[in-house]
């Protein structure tokens, strides 16, 4: 089984099932670390975060004002990750400077909107986003609609949204790595437990692609 899924306690409970069933479970994006799982395959999500502190920093420089954090949930791990990755080197590089963060938005745009719009009357300051969990179409438009500038916009994965958003000079970068890799990385880890694969070195991170909007990958489509 190739799975993601958020790390609660039953989560964890069914994956030790599956394992002892003799089923292989590998976890794809996300990781349960104190699961049965075989492996993770994808990005090492804290090195995520600190690369989106990083180019934030670099852009917004001496620049005031906070920074909004948006998750989909607090029970995804690899959200999670990214998002101490990203406060842990703003912190050290910008110690003074607000980071604000909105939760359980579920990647929805009428949700996210509601969330990101409740958190800008609140804080004026806010001139930046590092979109964890996505659901950036509505994150801009609650920007748009209180005349509101977003300086630094980071955002995650090459989907058709962010493609197009990032086309249009609307997004600053995007996070990416090549999910097409990753599932055939999962497969053949599942293909291995069973045999039909000799066995191979450890598994090893995926690559994380900072895209810009002149640096597209061949085949986005937005």
């Amino acid at each position: 089984m190739i799975l993601k899924a958020p790390d609660v306690p039953e989560i964890t409970a069914a994956v030790g099932r599956l394992a002892a069933a003799g089923i292989p479970v590998v976890t794809l994006v996300t990781d349960l670390p104190a699961s049965a799982r075989l492996a993770y395959v994808g990005i090492d999500n804290r090195a995520a975060g600190a690369t989106a502190a990083y180019l934030m920093s670099q852009w917004l420089g001496d620049r005031p004002g906070h920074v909004l954090t948006s998750l989909s949930s607090g029970f995804f791990r690899n959200e999670e990750e990214r998002e101490m990755g990203f406060r842990s080197v703003m912190r050290a590089g910008h110690p003074r400077r607000t980071l604000v963060e909105i939760t359980e938005g579920q990647g929805l745009d009428a949700t996210q909107y509601d969330l990101v719009r409740d958190a800008l009357e609140r804080d004026p300051e806010i001139c930046a986003v590092y979109s964890i969990g996505g659901g950036n179409n509505a994150t801009l438009r609650a920007f748009q609609d209180l005349g509101r500038e977003c300086a630094v916009f980071i955002a995650h994965d090459l989907d058709e949204d962010n493609t197009r958003l990032l086309r249009e000079h609307r997004l600053s970068a995007v996070l990416h790595h090549d999910l097409r890799q990753d599932m055939r990385e999962a497969c053949h880890l599942v293909m291995r437990a069973h045999g039909a694969l000799p066995p191979a070195g450890p598994t090893l991170p995926s690559a994380i692609q900072v895209v810009t909007p002149y640096n597209m990958p061949a085949g986005a489509t937005g």
